[in-house]
């Protein structure tokens, strides 16, 4: 059965709101699943939940399929994406190309790197990861911090097109993040330190400890999205995850 737009806990948004507004709240309860995979979008049930026009719906929905979260059916409508392991492992081969190119220009770079933003954002994920019980996997803050210390880690490059090319994949990065398996949180933040150790070092290997990062991920998120499909219907919760 089909959930009715009232139960997906978007806020209300006013008249007054530009279609930024209302793009945003979409974006944030399709990441994080509040919205899930499949469901549909109906421009006139949403107007009416978030208090908005249409027109400003339409153009949300628009902005999400360039995105990459939403899609059109013919003769049917918007749906949220479907998540496929083929989807993900787009997703972080297009990261792990960015972001390995990135700190290769870093480390080429004849001046110091600002290893500041870099280092808070390394802290927030310690700080996320303690607040996380070994036996969830990430939520909403340690996923953010994750995103933010990839964001600072391609930003030392100087490139402003890469951060570009990097920020087009951060909404739906963000998504497939949510369907990753139980993962020791204190793992997590150590994976990330290896990182910054690196990073910090100018690590010539620091490239391919990125390379490898990324990869674990794509495993990870794959194998998770596997073994969500292949559970049956109603009783995921009680499959064990690896």
């Amino acid at each position: 059965m089909l959930a009715d737009s009232r139960t997906w806990g978007l806020a209300a948004v006013q008249r007054r709101s530009t279609t930024d507004h209302v793009l945003t709240e979409l974006r944030s309860a399709i990441v994080s699943g509040r919205i899930g995979p499949g469901q549909p979008l109906r421009e006139t049930a949403l107007a009416q939940t978030l208090g908005t026009g249409r027109s400003a719906i339409r153009e949300a929905i628009r902005h999400l399929v360039q995105e990459g979260l939403v899609e059109y059916r013919l003769n049917r409508g918007a749906f949220v994406r479907l998540l496929s392991v083929a989807d993900a492992d787009d997703v972080y081969l297009a990261r792990e190309a960015i972001e390995v190119s990135a700190v290769r220009h870093a480390f080429d770079r004849d001046e110091p790197l600002d290893l500041g933003p870099l280092t808070a954002a390394f802290e927030r994920i310690v700080a996320a990861a303690d607040a996380t019980p070994a036996d969830q996997p990430a939520g909403t803050d340690l996923i953010a911090s994750d995103l933010d210390f990839h964001r600072e880690m391609v930003r030392l490059s100087g490139s402003p097109r890469l951060v570009r090319a990097h920020e087009t994949l951060a909404a739906e990065a963000q998504m497939f993040m949510h369907h990753q398996p139980v993962y020791s949180p204190v793992e997590y933040a150590a994976d990330h330190k290896v990182l910054l150790d690196a990073i910090v070092r100018r690590d010539p290997a620091a490239p391919d400890l990125v390379r490898e990062h990324l990869s674990l991920s794509a495993r990870l998120i794959g194998g998770e999205i596997t073994r969500l499909a292949e559970a049956p219907a109603g009783d995921v919760d009680k499959v064990t995850v690896p």
